[in-house]
């Protein structure tokens, strides 16, 4: 993030940013004045039209939306960015200069063998002999520079492969959660146009959330608490890896999107899940203290086209309250 603001632009800036930030009840913590400040900057085009869509949509412009902007669009061009265009700089470089003396030998050496096929001459035997060696002289040191030019090249070609590679990994990583490894929204809606546009209709969504999550926060600090968060998105991820969509929603809830899949199919699917999650144990790497159970509670709904999307969510969303309202750890079917 680069900025050549006058003293008053900032201070405009600021005022929006700070606004922006009552206006959503969000704390004026690093990540989201960052990302704030980028907002009202207008300094980033794919975050603004991201955020604007967010804040169109309706959804809950919290600190982990926030966050999850920042690490698609800040954290990851930050760390990112500059090492891939210093590497390929260093590649488009030395390209260019093998390319140069490519071309200056290349020129040299058509220069030299046009003089030399004038100095060629029947009558004097010895004089043309000596031009045919020298061009042969000449030849031979153009051949070893060609074979410079295509080890060079080859080189290139290889470095430019590796530094796509890295490119294509900086492009995935955007689409993932950072924390859990779950997909963002981004790619749910992606992939739910997807399938649509394949005439896939039947949809199941499955709804989950952590109980008594933020109690356990309270108890044993964020660290801990995130480390618990990614081992139950990893356990999550596992029943679903080769047939749905796996997404981080929020703080600690989570969402499948399932194709082809019936409502009570889906519901095997969130039992599955709901008891895989029951049997994870924990312990404290520090005070080898075993923490207590983690359970989740889950919502199943099936997608509908007067729903859409987000109406579909909704409705997971709310199968899910009734779950925690009757108990928890437990799955309810819309």
């Amino acid at each position: 993030m680069k900025y050549q603001d006058t003293m008053e632009q900032a201070d405009q800036k600021l005022q929006k940013a700070l606004g922006f930030l009552k206006q959503f009840r969000l704390p004026a913590s690093p990540v989201n004045y960052s990302v704030v400040y980028e907002y009202v900057s207008n300094s980033n085009a794919e975050l603004c039209s991201e955020l604007d869509a967010d804040i169109k949509a309706g959804r809950t412009i919290d600190s982990f939306l926030i966050e999850s902007l920042y690490n698609r669009h800040i954290l990851v061009a930050d760390t990112s960015q500059g090492a891939l265009v210093k590497d390929i700089n260093a590649v488009v470089n030395a390209t260019n200069r093998h390319a140069s003396k490519a071309q200056k030998d290349t020129s040299n050496y058509i220069t030299m063998l046009d003089e030399g096929l004038l100095l060629l001459d029947k009558s004097d035997i010895q004089t043309s002999q000596q031009v045919i060696e020298r061009l042969l002289n000449v030849t031979s040191s153009m051949k070893s520079a060609q074979k410079v030019l295509v080890n060079a090249l080859k080189q290139a070609q290889k470095r430019t492969e590796q530094l796509q590679q890295r490119i294509d990994e900086v492009e995935e990583s955007r689409k993932l959660d950072q924390l859990t490894g779950l997909f963002d929204r981004n790619v749910m809606n992606t992939t739910v146009d997807m399938w649509l546009q394949s005439d896939i209709n039947k949809i199941a969504a499955i709804a989950i959330n952590l109980d008594h999550f933020k109690q356990f926060n309270d108890n044993y600090g964020v660290t801990v608490g995130n480390v618990i968060l990614s081992k139950v998105a990893q356990k999550v991820k596992s029943y679903v890896s080769g047939s749905g969509l796996p997404i981080r929603t929020g703080g600690e809830e989570f969402l499948i999107l399932i194709p082809e899949t019936s409502k009570q199919a889906a519901k095997e699917v969130a039992e599955k899940v709901r008891l895989g999650v029951e049997k994870l144990q924990f312990i404290n790497a520090k005070s080898k203290e075993k923490l207590p159970k983690i359970t989740v509670s889950l919502g199943v709904t099936e997608y509908t086209e007067t729903l859409g999307l987000e109406g579909t969510i909704q409705r997971a969303n709310s199968a899910l309250r009734m779950a925690k309202a009757t108990g928890r750890n437990r799955v309810f079917v819309d």
